[in-house]
C-alpha cells in the first residue's frame, strides 16, 4: 500500500482538485466501501487517484470529452504503449532542457512541437486505427510534454480543434516520474475510460441498475465569477451557459434518485446558486456548502488567489473547511 500512497496525477491541470482532496475523502467515508465511482469530467483526476490510494474503490467509470486527454490516459494504462511514451517523452525532455539558455530557440522548438502534435492528431483522427498503437503513444508523449512545457498547464483548442497554448517559463522540466507513471497506469488499467459528453455516462442515462454504494463526482468547467470572464472551453464544442442549464436539470434528476450519492463542485456565485442550489432547495437530500480555496494555476495572474467555491452533496459532510448554506 506504500506505493499507492505516492500515486499522484501525472498531468498539471487548471481547475484540478488537489486542494480539496481531504474534503472529498471525508465525504467518501459516509459511503460503504469499496464503492463504484463515476467521474464524467475527469481532467487531471486528482480525486480518483486519491480515492484509489485509500482503497475506497471497487470499480470506476471515468470520462472526459477531450479525446487527446483520453488518449493519454488510455496509453499509460497499457504497459507496452506506456514504455513507448516514456522513451519519446524523455527525448523531448532532454531536447528542451538543453535549450534552457537559448530562450528564442526553445520557443521556436515549442511551436514546432505544438504544430507537429496538431498535425499528427489530425492525421490520427482521419486515419483512425490504421495509424497503430505507436502513433497513439507518441501523441500521448507530445501531449504530456505540451502540458508540462506550456503556459500554466492549460489545455485549450481553437475553433479548428488545434491546441494553441503558448510556451510556459523556460526552466528545466521533468515531464514525468517513472514510478508514479507506472502506478497511475496500473490504476487506470482496472477501470473503464470513455470519451463522450457527460450525459452519456451511466448515471445520467436513466437506464440500468447502479449499486447503492456509489459515488458520482461532478466537476464540470466552472461558471465564471465575473461578467467579463469567458466560460471555460476545453473542447471545440465548449461548455457555455446553456450547457450549465442542461447540467442543472440533469443534476436535479440525479439528486431525486435516492440510490445516487452525488458530489458537485463549481464557483460560488449568483448563477451557480440559482442553477444548482435554489432549483433543488425543496429536496431534503440537498446539502449545499461554500468553502475558501487558493488558486495557484490560472489563465491570468489576476485569476489567482483566494476565492469561494460551491460544493453540493446528497449527504451531510463533516469537514471544518465547509460552511453550510441550507
Amino acid at each position: 500500500m506504500s506505493e499507492l500512497n505516492s500515486l499522484m496525477p501525472p498531468l498539471k491541470w487548471v481547475g484540478g482538485k488537489r486542494k480539496i482532496i481531504e474534503i472529498i475523502q471525508s465525504a467518501a467515508e459516509n459511503i460503504d466501501s469499496p464503492f463504484t465511482y463515476y467521474e464524467p469530467f475527469f481532467g487531471g483526476g486528482a480525486i480518483f487517484f486519491a480515492l484509489y490510494n485509500r482503497g475506497f474503490l471497487k470499480n470506476a467509470h471515468l470520462n472526459d470529452v477531450v479525446p487527446q486527454v483520453v488518449n493519454f490516459y488510455n496509453v499509460i494504462s497499457n504497459q507496452d504503449a506506456r514504455n513507448i511514451l516514456k522513451e519519446e517523452a524523455k527525448k523531448i525532455e532532454t531536447k528542451f532542457n538543453n535549450l534552457n539558455t537559448d530562450i528564442k530557440k526553445r520557443g521556436e522548438q515549442y511551436i514546432k512541437l505544438r504544430e507537429n502534435f496538431n498535425d499528427s492528431w489530425e492525421y490520427f483522427i482521419a486515419e483512425g486505427e490504421k495509424t497503430g498503437s505507436e502513433s497513439e503513444a507518441n501523441l500521448a508523449a507530445q501531449f504530456l510534454a505540451l502540458n508540462k512545457l506550456g503556459f500554466n498547464g492549460m489545455y485549450r483548442v481553437n475553433s479548428k480543434g488545434r491546441f494553441n497554448i503558448p510556451m510556459g517559463s523556460p526552466v528545466e522540466k521533468n515531464l514525468f516520474d517513472e514510478k508514479n507513471l507506472d502506478a497511475v497506469g496500473d490504476a487506470l488499467s482496472k477501470v473503464k475510460f470513455t470519451c463522450d459528453d457527460y450525459s452519456k455516462v451511466k448515471p445520467f442515462k436513466g437506464r440500468g441498475r447502479k449499486p447503492k454504494n456509489n459515488l458520482i463526482f461532478l466537476d464540470p468547467p466552472y461558471i465564471p465569477n465575473s461578467k467579463t470572464a469567458n466560460f471555460t472551453e476545453y473542447s471545440v464544442e465548449g461548455f457555455n451557459r446553456d450547457s450549465h442549464v442542461r447540467l442543472s436539470n440533469d443534476l436535479s434528476k440525479l439528486i431525486e434518485n435516492e440510490n445516487n450519492n452525488v458530489i458537485f463542485t463549481n464557483n460560488f456565485n449568483s448563477m451557480s446558486i440559482e442553477l444548482f442550489v435554489d432549483k433543488n432547495k425543496k429536496n431534503k437530500r440537498l446539502n449545499a456548502y461554500k468553502f475558501n480555496i487558493t488558486k495557484t494555476i490560472s489563465a491570468k495572474n489576476t485569476g489567482r488567489g483566494n476565492t469561494e467555491e460551491l460544493l453540493i452533496s446528497t449527504f451531510p459532510i463533516n469537514n471544518s473547511r465547509l460552511n453550510k448554506l441550507n
